[in-house]
């Protein structure tokens, strides 16, 4: 369209600057321009194209030159789930299916590559796939070296860990993952990543690698080892071994070393703001005698007393939650008190103090991975490493277990699944609950004397749906279901958006008159529910501010209709909005797009569309200055651009920028320096920003 052609009319022109990341080629925005990927399922995204009904992608393997062609997309995101392959390099560009029903010109090309597989051989009995819960299910652990690998159901490596040995131990409900890796040991033996395997958050110094958890409050529990002094048993299988080694052995001398595990709560500074000691609240008395921890302690010489391998934290109930490996017990904690509210464990001969504790019956042991599910039940997996003194059948069995707590005194079994003695697990392990209600467990699967690592779908009626098992040479901990890859997958659109003609250019915007809206558009393009914060605003108040959060479902959208101010003063021919969004549980994926805003009402508006790409908004801040002031000005439309700085006398000073520059606010600083790299002296000096048509001039002052 011809932009003289509605003169008498109030336009509105919204012009689209850059937004999110920085893309070299125009429009292209992920994946970044040589990026290797370790991932099959590939997030695409670019910027928004005018007029345009839906996006076409064309993928071509650089290696045998076939083409993918991904079709009908109808936001500015796109994850492909199918076609790509490890080990690969691929080119891709896009274009615009046009409102007139042709296509337009393509964007890109832009190139990228897949990384190598990861995975070892697998096996896949798939027994009933209309019973299984949809999805992808990620695994890892630390043999034969620290990883973790994403399969779908078929067993197709779709994700891994990039080499960077990663161990996942948790998956949270919004998507994030959460972990210990070996990278820059031990500077990450607790941290938060994302899919593309950058670091979030990380612990700084050496902590316990079993569990870690993220608090609302963006603070994280962890586990850190305590050491302090303890007794031998005098009735143990390895008591004499140890008198022959000179300790005396009679439950009471402190003679030995005995560690535990203190929770920790770090800030994401990596300070500890709160701890929990088991030595200030656990009675010695209590520890474990029938396992295999006193053959350890005289192999390694010190004694792992609790070996805590989980914990969580109940934000409602102000509690946490632990569990404590050798000592066959599940503690909760009140916080910030740090009172044991209740102990759950075995009885005694098992455990010394046992009868003073509830829930005997369960006979838990060993276990891992405790959880509490939405119905306020819990979940465990249970190892069983005494299991054959516990139970008459003399077996080594793991179980996966649920159960409640009736009023912090009492507690009741309301689900079992036994698993065979070939899949009893000594370590590692876990049990999840999946929407379907059908459970997820893992097993390190060596009761039969190798090892047969297992992952395993079953129904609440015990069935068999889904189970992968690995080679003997590998070593797992937990394993969850997820519904996808990139939880932090969104699209922010501007409509009805346009190309506009003028008399010297054509810009990408939207054009409305004061009785029409403009809508922003906020697209969860992820599989997870997930809140965000939003921000809309203007720099000269010609439209309503607009901020919130809100929660968007899982591939839903949420709406936000801008409006015009009817008091609002144009006095300017532009004005320029800001739309920031961030996804709360994902604040790394921040956007801020920013677009230009132009009144066609206003008698400038040509003047300003013919006379200069630079508008009259041209300052520096703070004038006068000392040691440095920035110049901000805004481009109505990309092109050429120069700044300089000038003495009194013209003599150039020193050279800040020139080069091309897309529209929008741009801004640089001088530090008050020459081009040699000397500071200048006190004085009066000039700015010079010079585009293709119009030489901008101001002064500024100095002052040592």
């Amino acid at each position: 369209m011809i932009f003289n052609e509605f003169k008498k009319r109030k336009l509105i022109c919204l012009f689209c600057v850059l937004g999110f990341i920085s893309v070299c080629s125009g429009n292209i925005i992920r994946p970044l321009p040589n990026q290797n990927l370790n991932y099959v399922n590939v997030i695409f995204e670019w910027e928004q194209e005018p007029n345009t009904k839906h996006y076409q992608i064309q993928l071509v393997d650089v290696g045998s030159d076939s083409i993918i062609v991904f079709d009908s997309i109808k936001t500015t995101v796109f994850v492909a789930k199918a076609g790509i392959e490890w080990d690969r390099a691929y080119e891709w560009k896009i274009r615009p299916f046009l409102e007139n029903d042709t296509y337009g010109d393509w964007v890109g090309a832009s190139r990228f590559n897949i990384i190598e597989s990861k995975l070892g051989n697998v096996t896949i009995n798939i027994h009933d796939e209309s019973l299984m819960q949809p999805g992808l299910t990620m695994f890892g652990g630390p043999n034969p070296n620290r990883h973790t690998i994403v399969i779908d159901k078929n067993g197709k490596e779709i994700w891994n860990d990039a080499g960077y040995r990663f161990k996942i131990n948790h998956v949270d409900e919004f998507g994030a993952l959460y972990g210990n890796s070996d990278h820059s040991y031990p500077n990450f033996t607790a941290c938060k990543i994302d899919y593309d395997m950058s670091f979030l958050w990380n612990s700084g110094l050496k902590v316990d690698p079993h569990d870690m958890k993220e608090t609302p409050n963006k603070t994280y529990f962890t586990l850190k080892n305590v050491q302090s002094t303890g007794p031998i048993p005098s009735n143990n299988s390895w008591t004499e071994q140890f008198r022959a080694l000179g300790f005396v052995a009679d439950d009471t001398t402190n003679e030995f070393p005995w560690y535990a595990q203190r929770i920790l709560e770090m800030d994401r500074a990596g300070n500890v703001i709160w701890s929990w000691n088991p030595f200030d609240y656990f009675s010695m008395d209590d520890f474990d005698n029938h396992g295999h921890t006193w053959q350890d302690a005289y192999i390694n010489m010190e004694y792992d007393w609790t070996h805590s391998n989980a914990l969580f934290h109940d934000v409602n109930e102000s509690a946490i939650y632990l569990s404590s490996r050798h000592l066959s017990r599940i503690t909760k904690i009140d916080y910030p008190s740090g009172e044991v509210i209740y102990n759950i464990s075995l009885p005694s001969p098992f455990i010394a103090l046992g009868e003073s504790y509830i829930g005997n019956d369960l006979l838990f042991n060993f276990q891992h991975h405790i959880e509490r599910l939405e119905n306020g039940n819990y979940t465990l997996f249970d190892n069983g490493n005494i299991s054959h003194y516990i139970f008459d059948h003399g077996l080594r069995i793991s179980r996966a277990i649920e159960f409640e707590v009736i009023g912090d005194s009492a507690c009741n079994m309301i689900w079992e699944h036994s698993l065979p003695p070939n899949l009893f697990g000594h370590a590692g392990g876990s049990v999840k609950v999946l929407e379907n209600n059908n459970r997820l467990i893992y097993t390190r699967g060596n009761g039969a004397g190798t090892q047969e690592p297992s992952i395993l779908e079953v129904t609440i009626d015990h069935e068999l749906v889904w189970k992968m098992t690995g080679t003997s040479n590998y070593a797992w901990y937990r394993a969850f279901r997820i519904p996808s890859l990139h939880p932090d997958a969104y699209s922010i659109m501007i409509q009805p958006f346009s190309q506009i003609t003028t008399s010297d250019t054509t810009f990408n915007g939207i054009m409305i008159s004061d009785e029409e809206n403009m809508v922003v558009s906020i697209m969860n393009e992820s599989d997870y529910g997930q809140p965000y914060d939003y921000f809309i605003s203007d720099k000269r108040n010609w439209i309503e501010q607009k901020k919130g959060t809100v929660v968007i479902d899982a591939k839903d959208r949420f709406d936000i209709d801008l409006t015009f101010l009817p008091d609002s003063k144009r006095n300017t021919a532009y004005s320029e909005i800001s739309v920031v969004v961030i996804p709360l549980k994902h604040e790394y994926a921040k956007k801020h797009k920013k677009y230009l805003l132009f009144d066609d009402g206003n008698a400038n508006m040509e003047e300003n569309h013919n006379a200069a790409n630079v508008t009259q908004n041209v300052q520096n801040r703070p004038n006068p200055f000392n040691p440095k002031s920035n110049l901000e000005y805004e481009l109505l439309r990309d092109g050429y651009v120069s700044v300089r700085i000038y003495d009194l006398v013209g003599r150039k000073v020193k050279d800040i920028f020139e080069g091309h520059q897309i529209a929008g606010t741009q801004s640089f600083t001088w530090d008050a320096t020459s081009n040699n790299g000397s500071e200048v002296a006190t004085g009066i000096y000039f700015y010079v920003i010079e585009t293709a048509n119009v030489i901008v001039r101001n002064k500024m002052l100095f002052l040592k």
